[in-house]
């Protein structure tokens, strides 16, 4: 088994480990926004090949996120317009990325869902750390946490290709504790290969650190911050998920979930008592 883990990082650090393409829908829809010929329209036909997607767009479009209390809002377009097209192309990015956490292997695909999982809740608890402590969420500060959130678990999904492989050539079953060191080991170095490969801006390589200095922006922290919070209870104090990922991109409302995340920043010095 340490043999295993020895090979994976001596891929690592040879530049051989396979990463990751970005998701075809989402490497289409970043040229089409690029694209300053493009329209709303455009990304509303791109986007609306997709129904789920699609869905969910509508639905947080409306939510008070983005929107006032009552506005109905029914159609593709409209929402994009609503949600802006970075946030469009960003939160589109993050559900093809969500949605794509699926191995053989039964013990892989378990942790592979627990990480979706984290991601969703570290999204929400980072936006909501985000609002307590400044007051606000402008939208382009919440594109970017909404992103950043789901892609720091990234580093995970070549570590899991990796082993699915071997364990389908080789039968080999991992253990879950082994495989936990490793991925506590690799998450940062193969996050930043991967959002280097996609190129995505040097603030999103930076957060996959989770140590804040004098270069990180408050966005930067509420990631870090929401991050804490969701490994700081494993099993418990997180609000139950529904299957619409469009709940993760969305503030926490009043209730014990909010108390408990006051809470928590309160004891870090981060809220006034």
């Amino acid at each position: 088994m340490q043999d295993i883990g020895s090979t994976i990082r001596e891929k690592l650090k040879t530049g051989k480990i396979s990463l990751p393409s970005l998701p075809d829908n989402a490497a289409k829809l970043r040229s089409l926004a690029a694209d300053p010929k493009s329209t709303l329209n455009d990304l509303a036909i791109l986007i609306g090949h997709d129904a789920s997607v699609s869905a969910q767009l509508i639905r947080l479009a409306q939510t008070m996120r983005y929107s006032r209390p009552g506005c109905t809002i029914t159609s593709l377009f409209t929402a994009i317009n609503r949600i802006g097209l970075n946030g469009t192309v960003n939160l589109v990015l993050a559900m093809s990325i969500l949605q794509g956490y699926n191995f053989h292997s039964k013990l892989l695909h378990s942790m592979c869902r627990d990480d979706y999982n984290r991601s969703r809740h570290v999204c929400r608890y980072s936006l909501t750390a985000y609002s307590l402590i400044n007051g606000d969420l402008p939208r382009e500060v919440g594109d970017y946490i909404s992103l950043a959130a789901i892609f720091l678990n990234i580093g995970f999904l070549p570590l899991y290709s990796e082993l699915d492989a071997i364990e389908r050539v080789s039968q080999i079953k991992f253990d879950a504790d082994l495989v936990n060191e490793w991925k506590n080991n690799l998450r940062c170095p193969l996050g930043k290969m991967i959002l280097k490969k996609w190129n995505f801006d040097e603030k999103f390589v930076n957060v996959m650190e989770l140590t804040p200095n004098e270069s990180f922006s408050e966005d930067m922290k509420a990631v870090v911050y929401g991050y804490e919070y969701v490994n700081s209870f494993p099993e418990i104090g997180l609000i139950p998920l529904g299957k619409d990922l469009s709940d993760s991109f969305t503030l926490i409302g009043e209730g014990k979930y909010l108390d408990d995340l006051v809470r928590f920043l309160r004891e870090r010095g981060l809220l006034k008592s």
